[in-house]
């Protein structure tokens, strides 16, 4: 029954327009590097994105932000941002213990490294939150840290009660900033998390990441490929398990639901085509891996395509459109990429044993 719906929904064939619109999306797909992956997507995919980097595990860790501020800049572009950002928090409100600014601390490291601290409004006095914003290539980045040493019952912040001075957590993001270097393929970017055009290779003990991925001619299009080296398995908040939870909802019409290879893992794939309050047509499509044993060379991988809905960007962001692609246009786009996934054969460093490194 369900394949007779599927076929009903989706007709004999692709449309002479919706072949122009498949032949553009899939006939000329780039290789892309995410996270320990790679992945073929269409030739003018723009990238964005953010990862959680974890030293340490068990019950004593420390973690570091990194995110892509801009995903082409220069020094002076970036100077000039930085400096307007640390001329906006000295000029602006008072710390409400000190009564004095909550720029703390401003340093030009070199032409490509920058050094903040701040305190955001409410915080003791003796909290920060520490940024240290580089230039690898052209990708400007920003990498965060908070420090709590002098808050009463400190500890609580602080995995393992252990709690680091300012300066150990500004040693630490300058450490990590030399540890992101920039590459030109990305099946040759060498060991490391991919965070856009940039690797980071740190000695990160886990990660936990989102690349964004964008097409200009689809505003209303967003790929998400979301990792996380360690998660185990949670049979009961499985992809499958949630997609039986909402299986009742009548403006749901799935199109495909499955078992499905993703990454060399197995995986399942849910695909469906949707009716929101506003009546606009959306498309939501949604694979997640599914293995026992977890490690970095073999990250929980959940990949996910959403078309329609709420415009987040361009000259129409707030407004809510349709979908503009055709159930038969995005699984032909899903079904070019999805097979693509594979681990990078040098995404993890090797050991004195030539042995590949994970926890």
């Amino acid at each position: 029954m369900a394949s007779i719906v599927v076929a009903m929904l989706l007709g004999c064939g692709p449309t002479a327009k919706e072949k122009k619109v498949i032949e553009d999306l899939t006939s000329n797909m780039k290789t892309v590097c995410v996270g320990r992956y790679l992945m073929n997507v269409p030739h003018d995919v723009k990238i964005n994105g953010q990862v959680k980097l974890f030293y340490g595990l068990d019950e004593s860790f420390k973690t570091v932000d990194v995110s892509i501020d801009s995903p082409d800049s220069t020094v002076s572009a970036m100077r000039a941002k930085v400096d307007a950002e640390a001329e906006e928090i000295d000029k602006g409100d008072k710390n409400w213990e000190t009564k004095k600014s909550m720029l703390l601390e401003y340093r030009v490291i070199d032409d490509h490294t920058i050094y903040l601290r701040k305190q955001a409004a409410g915080e003791m006095a003796a909290s920060s939150r520490h940024e240290v914003h580089i230039l690898v290539g052209r990708t400007q980045l920003v990498l965060t840290a908070d420090s709590y040493e002098g808050v009463p019952e400190a500890g609580r912040f602080e995995p393992g009660g252990k709690v680091e001075t300012p300066e150990q957590v500004a040693a630490r993001l300058l450490k990590i900033a030399r540890e992101i270097r920039a590459y030109d393929t990305p099946e040759k970017a060498g060991p490391g998390y991919c965070l856009g055009p940039v690797v980071i290779d740190s000695d990160q003990d886990e990660e936990q990441g989102d690349s964004y991925m964008t097409i200009d001619k689809h505003p209303d299009l967003l790929l998400t490929a979301y990792s996380k080296g360690l998660t185990p398995d949670q049979p009961d908040d499985q992809l499958a398990q949630r997609v039986k939870d909402a299986a009742d909802y009548s403006q749901i019409h799935v199109l495909r639901n499955g078992d499905v290879a993703l990454g060399g893992m197995r995986g399942h794939e849910w695909i469906a085509r949707v009716t929101d309050e506003h009546d606009d047509t959306l498309l939501w499509l949604v694979a997640e891996s599914m293995r026992s044993d977890p490690a970095l060379v073999r990250p929980y991988l959940s990949v996910n395509v959403h078309t329609g809905g709420q415009l987040v960007r361009g000259p129409d962001a707030g407004t809510y459109v349709s979908s503009s692609l055709t159930p038969k246009e995005g699984m032909a786009l899903w079904d070019a990429m999805i097979p693509s996934i594979r681990l990078r054969p040098d995404a993890m460093r090797l050991n004195g044993n030539g042995n590949r490194t994970s926890p």
